[in-house]
């Protein structure tokens, strides 16, 4: 088995495919950890910056 080589999991999954979904759902998860883990909910500034990263990477 060679990792890394293989189909990206946004491909297999519906849910992944649509890059405004799938960024939406790393917000949510990253936001809901971080809750856990004892910090503050996200602010509207850090998830437009966040969204922005988000975008850039998916870009690549």
């Amino acid at each position: 088995m060679t990792f890394g080589k293989g189909t990206l999991l946004r491909q297999h999954s519906p849910y992944l495919r649509k890059a405004s979904d799938r960024h939406a759902r790393i917000l949510d998860v990253a936001e809901r950890n971080s809750v856990i883990e004892g910090l503050p909910k996200f602010s509207r500034q850090m998830k437009q910056k966040v969204s922005r990263k988000l975008k850039r990477l998916s870009a690549r």
